[in-house]
């Protein structure tokens, strides 16, 4: 890590409790602003830090610029819902492609096994239920497979060896299980301030894991 690094993920810290007042005050404006920043600046950090592996730096990128794409759409109307769903979809084979890089440790893989075969079966059969019969419908399928994928990704991430990548994983993973659940299931008091915060951790923790050696 150098000094630029830490400044980016300064900035990225600043940008996301500025998103976090636009949530609380329901400030469109603020969030439209404040939200993306928080990605660029990861991708700052994430560009200017001192990386273990080159090649998982670049594949980093690559997600980090298809979440900043989905964070987009997803602050459109629902209409950008899917684009949204498929740029992070994306993003997370990019991810995986990067712990390739990294090391391989075989109880974080069982370990990440375990936790995402336990959840999705405790919670996706609710949130494909609750889109059968509704104008969302269609997104059942691109729902399927983005549990799969980001799945995919967070065993990645506990199979690598790097704790630090394992934790940005799996507040990545959880996010999105609770991002689901509100936008589909029901409304959960607090659930898109808890979503955020984990979701701009697990990337951030991500991007930081890319300084640790596994």
């Amino acid at each position: 890590m150098n000094s630029l690094a830490w400044g980016a993920f300064g900035l990225a810290a600043l940008a996301s409790a500025g998103d976090m007042i636009s949530i609380l005050r329901h400030d469109k404006r603020l969030e439209y602003a404040t939200k993306p920043a928080v990605m660029v600046f990861l991708i700052l950090a994430a560009l200017v830090l001192h990386p273990a592996s080159q090649g998982e730096r670049a594949l980093f990128v690559a997600a980090l610029a298809l979440g900043l794409a989905g964070d987009v759409f997803l602050m459109l109307p629902d209409t950008y819902l899917l684009p949204g769903i498929v740029a992070f979809l994306a993003g997370h084979l990019a991810y995986a492609g990067g712990f390739r890089f990294a090391g391989f440790s075989a109880l974080g893989l069982l370990a990440g096994l375990a936790i995402v075969i336990a959840t999705a079966s405790l919670f996706l059969h609710r949130v494909l239920a609750a889109l059968q019969g509704t104008s969302r419908a269609r997104l059942r399928n691109p729902v399927i497979a983005y549990a799969i994928v980001i799945s995919l990704m967070t065993v990645s991430a506990t199979a690598s060896g790097n704790l630090v990548a394992a934790a940005g994983g799996l507040l990545f993973f959880y996010s999105d299980v609770i991002f689901a659940w509100y936008r589909f299931v029901k409304p959960v008091r607090w659930g898109q301030p808890v979503n955020i915060v984990m979701y701009q951790a697990g990337q951030a923790l991500l991007v930081l894991s890319l300084a640790v050696a596994s």
